[in-house]
């Protein structure tokens, strides 16, 4: 009987915290924030980065799953690069047009979607973005300082729903 009474009120006691447990109330849409850049360095050049994203989704659908055929990207960069003291879009002019075309970068989220009732998400989108610093570093433009970045970040959820769009913070590179 006294194991009962114990057994009894710890219960009790469990039900009392679990319902004082507030439950995140995320919007239906993405929402972002910046985490962090890591830039990798050979010598005094960058040769790869990590670019470290925030998110929530109120529904959790974020990604694709594996194999699905149709889909689009669902993360985007475009790099931010500092032009006499002003961030601004890099660009390129494409050959094929001859005409000024911003870089974008687009990224495939795998399918995370929770299984069970509660779909709400948070956690980091980590990317590696050795393709991009790669690309960046090989241009030669003028006035174009590639010492300091920014990125323009956004994301879409399966539905449509576009996040904010998140300008990072400049980073310092490991310098041209």
């Amino acid at each position: 009987m006294k194991y009962f009474r114990t057994f009894f009120f710890i219960c009790i006691l469990g039900l009392f915290y679990t319902s004082c447990v507030k439950k995140e109330n995320y919007p239906d849409y993405p929402v972002i924030t910046f985490n962090s850049f890591t830039p990798f360095c050979t010598g005094n050049k960058t040769d790869s980065a990590y670019l470290r994203v925030n998110f929530t989704d109120g529904n959790g659908d974020i990604g694709y799953p594996a194999g699905e055929s149709g889909i689009t990207p669902d993360f985007y960069i475009i790099p931010m690069v500092d032009s006499a003291g002003t961030f601004k879009p890099l660009q390129y002019t494409s050959p094929y047009t001859g005409h000024d075309t911003v870089f974008t970068f687009d990224y495939q989220i795998p399918d995370i979607t929770p299984t069970g009732s509660d779909k709400e998400l948070n956690g980091i989108i980590q990317i590696n973005l050795e393709n991009a610093i790669q690309t960046i570093s090989s241009l030669s433009i003028p006035n174009i300082n590639f010492t300091y970045l920014e990125f323009q970040v956004w994301i879409y959820d399966r539905a449509g729903n576009k996040s904010n769009v998140l300008v990072t913070p400049p980073r310092t590179t490991c310098g041209y």
